[in-house]
């Protein structure tokens, strides 16, 4: 879409999906991580006022010192958001691909290319304030949501590890006192989408309440093969008891499973005249592969035998407690996933874990005119026990069997406060404190030989600590008017790879981040302009790729690519020029690159096309290489002749220059007091790196994504009909991808959804 930029460049300088909303003021008072209901104190003109709990405690979005965007729950339902990756459209500067059943989260270039539990993501997700730690378990909770937060930055101090892009609050609907409703929410569609969710509240005396929720997804795929479908039953219980006026009790209980086939890629470049959508395992496509290298016709054909079959459950519960001085909040959550998918990169890939988490955090915290402060400190245990990943290539690669049992402890302590030294004057200033154990033992095994080989065995056990803060200050120009700037630091833990020492330990990454931003209400409150600019120097990369271990086989490595500067802005508009028009922009500018970044290759298996950077050698076992790798070592210390790729000075991967949204609604008034309403949204990206690799195939062009729907609301909105359509201009773009082993410049690539309409109804009953 080159043609775009222009329009796409405008669209970016402000920018906001329909789903992106912001908040006037309020008093701010710490509590849990409760779902606090959306306030308006405005009249019909005004932006409505969102409050939020992103600093661990409530108050208005306006006065939060960090960029934030907040969707909300209506919003989700409008757009069709069933899933994590659906979430990018509507928050700029974000995005998320899917490799297996992992979602992939990057904040401004910051996450993870993860596919195991043997790394971390480097976007938190918190469901109910409860973290979530394996991106394979984050889908199944999109359904009777409050609202969705996006924490740009490092949030090291208040949500701790794993947190250096920003965090990704998910809150769900809380069980109401004394309130008696049903609600009913229908969806249907192309490729034969069904979807159903609803929930009931009821009331149990008058201190106490239950809330019962559930989601029904049925979609064809995408795919030719039937592909990047959806199947999803979901279910969730909440209960709610407050015995006194300074006790709450909440308890939550969820249970969600993901069938059907699962997410899979598609090739680039793609096949001359083929659909973008053409699985991998069409007879075309399997022809095609065999035509593309030396070693791709010893590649097995690739049988449509891809698959989803995960199943997670959760329990957490919150106690608040106002005691006379503070409320002591407590949080202890148990979850559990057991995943099993299989994908392909040219390979067929398949993956079984189950693992078990187990969290506790306990805060104490108070606030005043003069002074807010919260300290706490936390806990976290996961175990995946018995992890399998099988790969199977044909000739090259057949019947590859890798075992992993992986642990990880953690603890933390933390405290932040901020003290007013004028009626208009703030200082911010916060620490945490983390140590993280983690370990690992597991094997690589030939089972296509008689009997099984093991070719290796990895594993090792170590300690990380890191030491995160945030000092800033804020400023009231009026009551409408602030200025902030924070500066913040990020850690995110380091592990292990499944290979040999030494190259088998990455290092912790961490993040520094300078901010400073306004937020802003003009015109009575019908117009709000929020902006911020950043400066990121991002230390000691963690990236993964499919390479050669230190004893040639093919492994996929997670490794310290290097560092990076990143430095931009954000601006977000919101205007109700009328009681009937809503125009919302929001915009995105980043700079990224890569300051250092280095990796190697075994000269043999070095194949032409794989890396679009600069590369040097052979260095001969033995010889200086020109960086040292996680151990400090300098040497070459493998059994085989190196090639050193050097990618310094591209952007990093994942990271357009240029992101936004815009969108318009308009309320026509209608007879009885319903109305009608129109809307329409387009999103936008420049050009981008999908993959780490810098091949052609791994470069997106610019694109743009063009939303529209239309309902008729009854009186009160008692129930409410429309029609949606998504992607109305047929865009193709991709959102990652990982390149084949054996086949150096194809790229298996992860596929964003196609043009899709359909009708929705909701209904609303009780009060």
């Amino acid at each position: 879409m080159k043609g775009f930029s222009i329009a796409g460049l405008a669209a970016t300088l402000c920018a906001s999906a329909s789903g992106i909303s912001t908040g006037a003021f309020a008093q701010s008072r710490v509590s849990g991580v409760a779902p606090a209901e959306e306030q308006s104190t405005t009249d019909s003109l005004g932006v409505s006022d969102i409050i939020v709990t992103a600093q661990r405690r409530e108050q208005s979005l306006q006065k939060a010192s960090l960029t934030i965007q907040v969707v909300r729950g209506d919003d989700l339902i409008r757009s069709g958001v069933t899933d994590v990756s659906s979430l990018q459209k509507l928050t700029p500067g974000v995005n998320i691909g899917m490799t297996g059943g992992n979602g992939q989260i990057f904040i401004r270039g910051v996450g993870d290319f993860s596919v195991s539990p043997l790394s971390s993501p480097g976007v938190a997700f918190n469901v109910d304030g409860i973290y979530v730690g394996r991106p394979d378990g984050v889908n199944g909770f999109f359904y009777d949501v409050a609202r969705i937060e996006v924490l740009k930055g490092p949030q090291g101090t208040l949500y701790g590890r794993n947190a250096n892009g920003g965090s990704v609050n998910l809150i769900t609907n809380d069980a109401r006192l004394g309130a008696r409703t049903l609600d009913l929410n229908m969806q249907a569609g192309n490729y034969d989408l069904i979807q159903t969710s609803g929930a009931v509240n009821l009331p149990i005396g008058q201190n106490a309440a239950i809330r019962g929720a559930f989601n029904f997804v049925h979609r064809d795929g995408y795919l030719s093969d039937g592909s990047n479908d959806d199947a999803q039953r979901s279910g969730r219980l909440r209960f709610l008891w407050e015995p006194n006026a300074d006790i709450t009790v909440r308890l939550s209980g969820d249970y969600t499973h993901l069938g059907g086939k699962g997410n899979d890629m598609v090739y680039l470049p793609r096949r001359p005249g083929a659909s973008p959508y053409e699985a991998q395992s069409s007879a075309a496509a399997n022809a095609y592969l065999d035509t593309l290298g030396p070693l791709a016709p010893l590649l097995k054909d690739i049988a449509d035998d891809n698959f989803r079959d995960t199943t997670l459950y959760d329990l957490s519960a919150q106690l608040d407690w106002k005691l006379s001085f503070a409320t002591l909040t407590l949080l202890p959550a148990y979850r559990y996933l057991d995943s099993n998918y299989s994908d392909h990169f040219a390979e067929r890939y398949e993956s079984r874990v189950k693992t078990r988490q187990r969290s506790l955090e306990a805060r104490l915290g108070n606030a005043s005119s003069a002074l807010t402060w919260v300290i706490g400190g936390y806990y976290f245990r996961e175990s995946s026990p018995g992890g399998v990943v099988l790969v199977d290539g044909g000739n090259i690669l057949q019947n590859y069997r890798i075992l992993y049992k992986p642990f990880t402890e953690s603890y933390a302590a933390f405290g932040q406060a901020t003290v007013s030294l004028t009626d208009s004057f703030r200082l911010i200033g916060g620490i945490r404190y983390t140590h993280e154990k983690r370990s690992l033992s597991g094997s690589i095994n030939d089972q296509a030989r008689t009997p099984p080989v093991v070719l290796e065995n990895f594993g090792g056990r170590k300690s990380f600590s890191g030491t995160t803060y945030k000092v800033g200050a804020e400023l009231d120009l009026t009551p409408r008017n602030m200025l902030y700037a924070t500066y913040s630091t990020g850690f995110k833990s380091g592990g292990f790879s499944q290979t040999i020492e030494p190259l088998n330990v990455y290092k912790p990454e961490r993040l520094f981040a300078l901010e400073i931003g306004s937020r802003n209400r003009f015109l009575d409150n019908r117009l709000q302009v929020n902006l911020s600019a950043f400066h990121w120097k991002y230390k000691d990369i963690q990236d993964s790729r499919v390479n050669f271990d230190a004893l040639n086989n093919v492994n996929f490595i997670t490794f310290n690519s290097g560092d990076a500067t990143l430095y931009g802005g954000t601006l977000d508009i919101v205007a109700r020029p009328s009681s009937s028009d809503t125009i919302t922009l929001a915009g995105e500018y980043v700079h990224s690159r890569y300051d250092r970044f280095y990796f190697r290759t075994p000269v043999p298996f070095l194949q032409p096309g794989s890396t679009g950077c600069p590369l040097s050698g052979p260095f001969a076992p033995g010889a200086t290489l020109p960086y040292a790798d996680p151990s400090g070592s300098t040497t070459n210390n493998g059994p085989l002749p190196v090639i050193v790729g050097d990618c310094r000075g591209f952007p990093m991967a994942r990271v357009p220059k240029f992101t936004g949204t815009a969108s318009y609604q308009h309320n026509f008034a209608m007879p009885n007091s319903a109305n009608l309403t129109l809307g329409g949204s387009v999103t936008y990206s420049s050009g981008r790196w999908i993959t780490i690799d810098f091949i052609p195939a791994a470069r997106q062009d610019a694109y743009a994504v063009v939303d529209a729907d239309l309902t008729y609301h009854a009186a009160d909105d008692r129930w409410s009909v429309g029609i949606f359509g998504r992607n109305l201009t047929k865009t193709v773009y991709y959102n990652g991808g990982v390149q084949a082993s054996f086949v150096g410049g194809l790229l298996a690539a992860d596929i964003a959804a196609p043009r899709t309409y359909g009708i929705r109804a909701n209904f609303r009953f009780g009060s």
